[in-house]
């Protein structure tokens, strides 16, 4: 691709499918894709200059650390992406999780929205408890549903399990309590070693109604062919692929009914500067059976089609 020696205005979103070398005086900001870039060659201009249309977005939790069936109650608002799913009428019970990506969009399991339209559902911000109406919490409606066009309820193969919810609003983001989500800037990146966080209001077990406050849990993120194998022995239509991760493995300690959708983070320094790399897919009994552990969608396998569906708005990636 020719430069010419004058300003030329590239949108990043290009970049990603354009391998273009780096060159003096070029600078792309990749935490943000939808930013414009000012092209200056050192050599002729003597300067350098980003205009970007996305803010600084801070990617942490905003309340003390702590150490879902296993899990503790987590603090109010400790993780400000989390959003609720619940039926806009009738039972306003929370029924799926979902992770604010935007200050338009939240991203979410397409099981979790197979059967829905989007005048059915709304989404519930700055929530914590379950079961009671809360003073604090924001209710914004649904204006688009959009599914995976790979994900296929009836096969029910599991895969490209993933679904981006467009608000009928757009939300701010100038209090601690609803804040974006940082979400991978790689593609390549192995998270087998670490201990993952997953959140959610799911029952605490197969049998045990739905908590109150919202619960998380550590879980240790293992080999995707290990799972893969594992499952492989045991009579379902799912299979673990490539575009999923696992995490638990431990008796008792698991993601369960009513957690799908959620989001699963690592904390990248031990200080609350957490990274959302995967969302609630499937899995097997609430932790009573540590050979099959929670599948999640492996997010960064869905990079492009999620900044294709999500327009002008801006991603934080890290």
């Amino acid at each position: 691709m020719y430069l010419a020696p004058a300003i030329v205005f590239v949108n990043v979103i290009m970049m990603q499918f354009l391998q273009i070398p780096t060159a003096e005086g070029l600078y792309i900001n990749r935490r943000f894709p939808a930013t414009d870039i000012f092209y200056m060659p050192q050599s002729s201009w003597g300067i350098k200059t980003v205009v970007s249309k996305c803010p600084e977005c801070d990617c942490r939790t905003n309340t003390r650390q702590k150490r879902i069936a296993g899990g503790t109650v987590a603090e109010e608002n400790e993780f400000p992406w989390m959003a609720a799913l619940r039926l806009k009428y009738g039972d306003t019970s929370t029924f799926c999780g979902a992770t604010i990506i935007t200050k338009q969009h939240v991203l979410t399991a397409a099981h979790c929205v197979d059967w829905f339209t989007a005048d059915d559902i709304e989404a519930s911000l700055r929530k914590h408890y379950q079961k009671q109406y809360e003073r604090n919490e924001k209710i914004v409606g649904i204006k688009e549903i959009i599914r995976h066009p790979g994900y296929d309820s009836k096969r029910r193969s599991g895969n490209n399990d993933i679904a981006i919810l467009k608000l009928n609003r757009t939300i701010s983001f100038n209090i601690p309590q609803i804040q974006p989500a940082c979400l991978p800037s790689s593609e390549k990146e192995d998270y087998v070693g670490n201990f993952g966080t997953v959140i959610g209001w799911g029952f605490t077990d197969n049998w045990v109604s739905t908590t109150n406050g919202i619960r998380k849990l550590e879980v240790p993120i293992i080999p995707t062919n290990d799972c893969r194998i594992n499952y492989s022995h045991r009579n379902t239509s799912f299979s673990v692929t490539d575009n999923m991760m696992c995490a638990g493995g431990i008796k008792g300690h698991d993601t369960c009914k009513g957690d799908s959708g959620g989001p699963l983070q690592i904390n990248l320094d031990g200080l609350g500067t957490m990274k959302v790399v995967g969302i609630v897919s499937w899995g097997g009994d609430c932790g009573d059976e540590p050979d099959y552990p929670s599948v999640y969608t492996r997010i960064d396998r869905y990079k492009h089609w999620i900044h294709d569906n999500i327009g002008e708005e801006c991603l934080c990636e890290i």
